[in-house]
């Protein structure tokens, strides 16, 4: 057996979770996020429209002061006033210090509008000189920065309670807009299984017919007509295919996953037991083994199967919670498909292993590949890829065993198989021990 390598990194495929919920999630994320860069947007243009307003009144406060004033008393609020003589200085009482320094220095300086830099602070003040004094006044930059704080505290509040309202807002109109496509599917999905139960048993009869009128043409019936009762024979049967597919397509919508302990080795080995006479049909040779944990499919235990029975080597148990039939539908979709595109003499390898909490079933051909640009389309229902030259058949196969992965818990991957050809990977959590 080969071990399992991507040669380009594998990719999950599949929807994960239920589309409309996923639908309600997307409008509540879009409408906070939007709300949310609107806030931001709001509050940064509010803080600076804010501070030039403040900082243009602080201008006119503090040059008021300025020339206005006679001595250090009867200060503006929130306004210092140093007066600087031949002879000395004085300073409206409370006046820091370090402040009252800075200032002496400022009214050396150029008169008019100016700052000061003391106690690590810049601080706007105004240079009046006069014929025997200079008056410097100096407006407490912290009460602005105090309010400022205040505001941005405030508005960043309020934009807080505005996003979380935005999400809620956002969440009811999700459901409020994705309801008629709720139930558009709940309509859809109910057509679908009506429609596939109904014709199941007509499907039914049609093919026993077509196997009765082959049977009765074997002998002594021209070549052509024994041809073209084969072709309808395997049309119908293709056609009952289809339309169980669409039946299981429909339930697995809606399924709750029962905790029913299924074991992949025996679903493996059965799935390759029923296929082997079809894969012997395609000249293809088909295998399954289980792999030890964590190592490539080179260290396993291979069980040659022989049609109708099961692994003769014995695999090795990999237990998961789900539902049998569902599983089994899955991996049986996963090995036709990879039988249908080998080529005559290649081989399918189904390996069955666990690598920590996870079991992996991996479904290894060597026929054509897979585009990595087709994969998503390739799960939708009734896809077929885009370079198989209408070779390859229109099918709910992929779209089928998605839906099983997601509800069960788990996902599908692809990768490249080394040398040429595919290898999808149904991964699903192992059940706990008993």
């Amino acid at each position: 057996m080969m071990a399992r390598r991507a040669v380009r990194g594998p990719r999950s495929i599949g929807a994960q979770g239920d589309p409309v919920a996923r639908a309600e999630r997307s409008i509540a994320l879009r409408v906070s996020l939007t709300t949310a860069v609107v806030v931001l947007v709001a509050i940064v243009g509010a803080g600076l429209i804010f501070d030039r307003q403040q900082l243009a009144e602080i201008g006119g406060r503090v040059e008021a002061a300025a020339r206005t004033a006679d001595d250090v008393a009867d200060a503006p609020p929130g306004v210092w006033i140093v007066e600087v003589t031949s002879s000395g200085h004085k300073a409206t009482p409370g006046t820091p210090e370090p402040v009252v320094t800075a200032a002496v220095e400022a009214a050396d300086g150029t008169a008019g509008p100016t700052s000061i830099t003391a106690m690590g602070r810049s601080w706007p003040a105004f240079v009046d000189p006069r014929s025997d004094r200079t008056f410097v006044t100096v407006y407490d930059i912290r009460l602005h920065t105090a309010e400022e704080q205040r505001l941005i505290t405030a508005t960043a509040i309020a934009g807080g309670l505005g996003i979380l309202l935005a999400a809620l807002t956002g969440l009811l109109a999700g459901r409020r807009a994705v309801r008629p496509l709720a139930e558009a599917l709940e309509l859809q999905r109910q057509f679908v299984a009506d429609a596939s139960h109904e014709l199941r048993t007509p499907l039914a009869v049609i093919s026993t017919r077509a196997q009765l009128l082959r049977r009765h043409l074997a002998a002594g019936a021209a070549p052509a007509r024994v041809a073209e009762a084969d072709q309808l024979v395997a049309d119908t049967k293709a056609m009952a295919d289809v339309v169980s597919d669409l039946l299981l397509s429909a339930q697995l919508e809606h399924a709750d996953v029962p905790a029913e302990r299924v074991d992949l080795a025996t679903i493996a080995s059965d799935v390759v037991a029923s296929l082997g006479p079809y894969a012997a049909d395609h000249g293809v040779t088909l295998t399954v083994s289980s792999r030890g944990v964590g190592v490539g499919a080179d260290d396993v235990r291979t069980g040659d199967v022989e049609p109708g029975g099961a692994a003769s080597g014995g695999l090795e148990p990999v237990v998961v919670n789900g539902v049998g039939t569902s599983l089994r539908r899955a991996v049986l979709a996963l090995v036709d498909n990879a039988i249908a595109h080998s080529p005559q003499g290649a081989r399918v390898d189904v390996e069955v292993g666990s690598v920590g909490d996870e079991a992996w079933l991996d479904v290894v051909d060597h026929g054509s590949g897979v585009d990595p640009d087709d994969i998503d389309r390739l799960t939708r229902r009734f896809a077929r890829a885009r370079d198989d030259g209408g070779g390859r058949r229109v099918g709910l196969g992929l779209a089928l065993v998605s839906q099983v992965v997601r509800s069960h818990g788990g996902r599908l991957e692809v990768a490249e198989t080394a040398g040429g050809g595919a290898t999808f990977s149904l991964v699903l959590p192992l059940a706990p021990v008993v």
